[in-house]
């Protein structure tokens, strides 16, 4: 595992966002102790292999909890039953609202229009990923050590 102490130290905090600004939502999936990344199919070819949380944009009045539950069944047929609130970052300009959700099945499958993988990597792989520069928005991992302090907490 490469050093990852300087990437969690300066994971990027969630912002204090303008609910109207919400352009995109993602949501931090966990089974067990592991986590659902993806490899969302891009047009921008410098974002093709990267990983990152599922989710999408929202479509006109859609309000980010809606949308966010219609993009897991498009992407994953995965419906959530509860949603916990993580926080709001940015990322190329849009506001993402992103939420943790803890499921039982597991997810196996995805949709190949939109994405071109997924897979269940451990906190400490995601760290890896970061050092590496493999996620897709920079905020995956302070998403998901966010998702984690709250489970600790309840």
């Amino acid at each position: 595992m490469a050093s990852s102490a300087p990437i969690l130290r300066d994971l990027p905090k969630p912002i204090v966002g303008d609910k109207a600004s919400i352009a995109r939502v993602r949501c931090v999936l966990m089974r067990g102790e592991r986590y659902l990344l993806a490899q969302h199919n891009s047009k921008r070819p410098e974002k093709v292999g990267l990983w990152g949380l599922p989710g999408g944009r929202l479509r006109g009045t859609e309000k980010p909890k809606a949308c966010l539950r219609r993009e897991l069944v498009e992407e994953l047929g995965c419906y959530v039953p509860r949603l916990v609130r993580l926080g709001d970052w940015l990322h190329d300009g849009e506001q993402h609202r992103v939420y943790g959700c803890e499921l039982e099945e597991p997810i196996e499958t995805f949709a190949g229009d939109e994405l071109l993988a997924i897979g269940w990597f451990t906190y400490e792989e995601i760290a890896d990923l970061a050092v590496a520069s493999k996620l897709r928005t920079g905020f995956e991992l302070a998403a998901v050590t966010v998702f984690r302090r709250q489970l600790r907490l309840r």
